[in-house]
């Protein structure tokens, strides 16, 4: 005999008025999964799109200086990192029975959140880190062909836009995690409950 709880039964066996209403937490659920999903079909092809360009326009400018083959593999290293680590998520987000019973549903939200803790904790600093000695190693060489006011200007706004988004990160990535967690606490609580009439029928 099977030792695993059937959640879907037990939930219907549930009186209407101790049923925990989930619609409402399988919909924030279904939405973040949807986010998540869409999140990182974009940052594949926009981080794709942008390395492509970066080895074109590197090796195709004349006279390439070592600084600028160093920036581009910098750049380029980190873009890869990044998307090889997110890309961990895809077995996950586009599982198609996630919401098979509320303990399934559970664990896959705790699989999402661990790997998003690691990603934001880890390999968004070594991304960005590598983005920005990269990307000035890039511009070496471009900017000793502007005048010296066109070059600060162009230096202060490329890494003014890039501080802007690193700062921003962190205020995003909280908000995302408390939405998460939220839904976290309450499946465990469908669960515990769940579990507690499961014992109570034994």
């Amino acid at each position: 005999m099977s030792t695993e709880i059937d959640f879907k039964s037990l939930w219907n066996k549930q009186p209407a008025n101790d049923m925990p209403d989930t619609k409402e937490i399988f919909a924030k659920a279904d939405k973040v999964k949807r986010r998540t999903r869409c999140l990182l079909i974009a940052q594949n092809l926009t981080l794709t799109a942008a390395s492509i360009l970066i080895i074109y326009v590197g090796w195709n400018i004349g006279h390439v200086k070592l600084t600028t083959k160093i920036g581009v593999v910098l750049m380029v290293t980190g873009m890869i990192s990044y998307l090889v680590s997110y890309n961990q998520i895809i077995p996950i987000v586009f599982k198609s029975n996630m919401e098979s019973n509320s303990r399934d549903y559970l664990n896959q939200l705790i699989r999402i959140k661990r790997k998003e803790d690691f990603i934001n904790k880890v390999m968004i600093n070594i991304y960005f880190t590598l983005l920005c000695v990269g990307l000035f190693l890039y511009m070496l060489q471009a900017l000793t062909r502007m005048t010296i006011l066109k070059g600060i200007c162009f230096f202060i706004i490329t890494f003014s836009c890039m501080a802007i988004c690193w700062f921003l990160q962190p205020r995003l990535i909280r908000k995302k995690r408390k939405i998460l967690n939220d839904i976290i606490s309450k499946l465990q609580e469908v669960n515990k409950q769940l579990e507690e009439g499961a014992n109570s029928e034994q």
